[in-house]
């Protein structure tokens, strides 16, 4: 395969997955719109394209199975075939095969169409869609003013075309006179030059035109040049096309989808004198119509493009008459182009972009050296235009949060159905925007808390009505901002948390004490144990203890944190509080015997000294008093296993891990930082305490200290302070 079908291929691959989510979309509202005609015609339309681009570089398989998901809904929209569950899940299904196709496809291990799907999509196609299975193609006639060269590209293999006794099922006499007549459509397709370099599939094209009924193609080689000075990737012919259907000049058009710009169409209608009127034609890719004498049916992207084309202004006749002065109108907005960017790339943009702010904000300190007056302004200007950029390349990476919540539709109907209960599934806050590295991330976690939810939470018709509830459960999703931070909520409305039966299973399995009560702070912190479940029993959908230890972590690696909130019969919640982005952060740079570290600002709640206070113990673990509250103590000279002892005077640096608040003490707050993130690479991976390395101004680098994760090992955080006995030892807060 040539460079130029790998990069064709490679385009095909990002379209595709574009399509497919949105064809899944279209799926799941399709029962609930059934009477929606705009929505039904985006949704046939992603699998029109999916089609039509599949075609278009050569992935025949791709595009027949593609075939019979357009077939069944091109049904639904014209009325011939109803909408139910049944028929959803079948198309759904259908989707989530045709994805996996173009996955393996981008793998470069193609698998084939699913047969059973196939059939199950040929019997909802009825009789028709059986009789065009079993019926050979109808003929062709080409006529050709000269020999023809194969066009570059695989063809696509013929499918089987509906004969009139084959595509007609039986009906009354009447139904039959209802019927619509065939007309003839005369068609001139002037391909352009470089459609064939663009991967355009020509016979795919004429294939699909012959679907629509009896069609005869002339092709005109006039403009094909000698043997000597042929270009085999240009495209030299043209086509006169007569085309017999019943179909409405909406779905020719749909045909000519893909064409590239510079191709020119144009349609004719014939009338039953012979003569032919314009209906339409295309240059460029738009769809323009001539005026007509009498009334022809349009589509509506037809109808619409007539109306957005403004008449010509008839010229009067004369040599001499004065041109009819311009006259003024609004210059419309330009649409807003967008291209498509390597991920790699722009993360390396937003890293250089942070660097430069690092390197001007180190220049900053050269005003305080006497005789740089001179230079202050541009050392200003520096700073402005350094953060400007930076800024900009951070709202690159930033998408709605709806592209991670768009995929939970799919995931609710799927589970609704295997556990039997009715669900209801509300979007909030789709449009708040977040780091596209973290919403990648955040998929998983969250299908854990929602399959937790539907499996756990929220109960079964039955019992809902019983205790006065709506008989569907409520599944919600919400996102908003916090400060300087994003906090996704996932929300059911079920039985809450079970606070004495997650007791009695933390103390059947010795992670709490004998006697601890239910409302102790541990118990929530529980559930996100390893191995932890108060399933008795596994069900298809949780219990085997593996999820919630899973979202912990995961959230930790995006530098944030989970909350829970519950109340007993309203129901629970799961709050993510995360950052806006991965790539920058503000911290503290802090100095640990003799290295120095950065500890993310957002997770130190306050900052106070010890003042040469010693750490009393209780029950064998360091602790100090602040303002009245013990807070245990978590040393990064004793984690780090550093030579020395500590100084006189150390700080601490409060955060607040499992809702219980923990001190971490460092030898010396060096100042505040702003940090470009890099990642450890695969050397270092696996250091849980460090979530990345980043630049200094002054060249040096330092590593990015997690607190969470290093209280997390200190196992500090999992004992609670009220068992300690008070001590003496004192901190000071300060800011």
């Amino acid at each position: 395969m040539s460079s130029a079908e790998d990069r064709f291929r490679e385009m095909f691959h990002e379209e595709a997955r574009e399509l497919l989510i949105g064809l899944e979309e279209g799926l799941m509202d399709l029962e609930r719109r059934r009477g929606d005609r705009a929505h039904l015609d985006r949704t046939f339309r992603a699998a029109h394209s999916l089609k039509g681009a599949a075609a278009m570089v050569g992935l025949g398989a791709i595009a027949e199975f593609t075939h019979g998901i357009e077939a069944v809904l091109d049904r639904i929209r014209s009325g011939a075939m109803g909408v139910d569950s049944e028929i959803i899940s079948c198309l759904l299904e259908a989707r989530d095969h045709l994805a996996a196709m173009v996955e393996a496809e981008a793998a470069h291990s193609p698998i084939p169409p699913s047969s059973e799907l196939v059939a199950r999509l040929a019997d909802l196609l009825g009789e028709s869609g059986r009789a065009a299975a079993a019926e050979p193609p109808a003929p062709v006639a080409v006529v050709a003013s000269a020999p023809e060269r194969e066009p570059v590209g695989a063809p696509l293999p013929a499918r089987k075309s509906r004969s009139k006794k084959a595509s007609t099922p039986r009906r009354s006499r009447a139904r039959q006179k209802a019927e619509p007549k065939a007309g003839q459509y005369q068609i001139l397709l002037r391909p352009g030059p470089d459609i064939l370099r663009r991967g355009v599939n020509m016979a795919g094209i004429l294939d699909e035109l012959r679907e629509l009924g009896e069609l005869e193609l002339v092709a005109d080689t006039s403009d094909v040049p000698g043997i000597d000075s042929i270009d085999p990737e240009r495209s030299y012919l043209s086509w006169q096309i007569t085309l017999t259907t019943t179909v409405p000049l909406e779905r020719i058009e749909e045909v000519f989808l893909f064409l590239a710009m510079d191709s020119e169409i144009k349609i004719r209608l014939a009338t039953e004198t012979g003569e032919t009127e314009p209906v339409g034609t295309s240059a460029g890719g738009l769809v323009q119509l001539a005026a007509i004498p009498r009334q022809v049916t349009e589509s509506p992207a037809v109808a619409r493009a007539r109306s957005e084309t403004p008449p010509p202004t008839p010229t009067p006749p004369g040599p001499s008459a004065p041109a009819p002065p311009p006259t003024p109108t609004a210059t419309p907005p330009r649409p807003h182009a967008r291209i498509r960017v390597d991920a790699a790339q722009l993360d390396d943009l937003v890293g250089l972009a942070g660097e430069l702010v690092v390197l001007s904000d180190n220049l900053m300190g050269l005003r305080e050296h006497r005789g740089i007056d001179a230079w202050s302004h541009a050392l200003e200007a520096l700073e402005r235009v350094s953060r400007q950029i930076r800024d900009t390349t951070l709202e690159l990476r930033m998408v709605p949060v709806d592209e991670l919540f768009s995929r939970f539709p799919r995931v609710v109907r799927d589970l609704s159905d295997r556990s039997g209960k009715e669900i209801d599934l509300k979007i909030v806050g789709q449009d708040t925007r977040l780091d596209r590295t973290i919403v990648e991330r955040l998929a998983d976690p969250m299908i854990h808390l929602i399959r937790n939810a539907v499996d756990h939470a929220l109960e079964p018709p039955d019992e809902r009505v019983a205790r006065g509830k709506p008989r569907a459960g409520r599944i919600t999703l919400t996102a908003g901002h916090e400060g300087d931070r994003v906090a996704i909520r996932v929300e059911d409305d079920g039985r809450g948390l079970d606070r004495e039966k997650i007791v009695r299973k933390g103390i059947a399995l010795r992670m709490v004490p004998t006697g601890t009560p239910p409302d102790d702070p541990r118990v929530v912190s529980l559930i996100f144990e390893p191995g932890f479940s108060t399933r008795d029993s596994v069900t298809e959908l949780s219990g085997r203890g593996v999820g919630l230890d899973v979202v912990r972590d995961a959230v930790r690696a995006l530098r944030g944190g989970v909350s829970v909130e519950s109340m007993p019969g309203k129901g629970t919640a799961f709050v993510f509080r995360l950052p806006l982005t991965l790539a920058l952060i503000d911290g503290l740079l802090v100095e640990i015997a003799g290295g120095r570290f950065v500890v993310p600002l957002a997770q130190v709640e306050e900052c106070v000294s010890l003042q040469g206070a010693q750490s009393a113990l209780a029950e064998g673990r360091p602790c100090v008093a602040v303002r009245g509250e013990l807070v245990p103590v978590v040393s990064l000279r004793t984690l780090f296993h550093a030579d020395g002892s500590a100084p006189a005077r150390q700080e601490l640096l409060l955060t607040r891990h499992a809702g219980q608040r923990v001190g971490v003490a460092v030898d010396r707050l060096v100042g505040r930082v702003q940090a470009v993130i890099q990642s450890l690479g695969e050397g270092l991976y696996g250091l849980g305490r460090f979530s990345g390395a980043t630049i200094l101004g002054d060249g040096a680098v330092s590593l990015i200290l997690d607190l969470s994760a290093v209280v997390s090992e200190s196992r500090l955080a999992e004992r609670s302070v009220r068992s300690y006995r008070p001590v003496a030892a004192q901190a000071e807060s300060y800011s």
